[in-house]
């Protein structure tokens, strides 16, 4: 059935029939509405786009139209000093729920040509005595994307990785990346294959949480 599903006439329509199925299980969680806005989590950026596709832009650090993106940065200690005027607490009493400040700033890690921007998140809890703070570094510009709305943005990213995480342990998928034990099989037909296999798995993923909502929905 894999092989079947994988030829090109097929494929096709496969990738179709998904797609139909996500659309309608986003609408059902809108009351019937198409969702305004998607977020697509894309790893290994920057990717480079030879048209003008939205959302992407000409950006001057890489010398080509990529993407926008943000993404998270690991802490070292130039990043360190850079944020060590900020992470002074205010003067006021500790406060009883969590508070969390953002600001602008510019780096420049050793493999990069020019500064970057940057988000520093500084984060409040109530029963800690130090500050929490981490680093967001983006291409997006100042004036539409305020450091908080950058914040807010990467915080969608964690709801995709959450789903993907979830897909991964409620599905335990498996694909095979040999094609010992199948006669006559090519590289490009273990791929083929493993799309398949992987496009099978996502139907489960959406209709799983269709059939949940539609059982807590008549559970009393």
């Amino acid at each position: 059935m894999l092989t079947c599903l994988g030829r090109n006439d097929n494929i096709d329509t496969v990738h179709e029939g998904l797609l139909r199925l996500a659309t309608w299980r986003l609408t059902s969680l809108t009351g019937g509405k198409r969702p305004e806005q998607l977020m697509l989590n894309i790893d290994g950026l920057p990717i480079e786009v030879h048209g003008h596709q939205g959302g992407s832009a000409f950006h001057g650090h890489v010398g080509a139209r990529i993407y926008e993106y943000v993404g998270r940065l690991r802490s070292h200690s130039g990043l360190q000093k850079l944020a060590a005027p900020y992470l002074k607490r205010p003067p006021d009493r500790t406060p009883e729920q969590p508070r969390e400040w953002c600001h602008g700033l510019e780096s420049q890690a050793g493999s990069w040509p020019t500064p970057r921007r940057v988000v520093l998140v500084v984060q409040e809890l109530p029963d800690d005595l130090l500050l929490h703070a981490f680093f967001l570094v983006t291409n997006l510009g100042k004036f539409d994307w305020p450091p908080e709305k950058v914040l807010a943005l990467y915080r969608k990213r964690g709801s995709a990785e959450a789903h993907m995480g979830e897909v991964k342990s409620a599905l335990d998928v498996h694909l095979s990346s040999t094609d010992r034990g199948v006669c006559a099989s090519t590289i490009q037909d273990v791929m083929a294959r493993n799309e398949v296999s992987l496009l099978l798995s996502l139907y489960a993923y959406q209709v799983l949480p269709g059939l949940r909502r539609l059982l807590e929905s008549r559970t009393p």
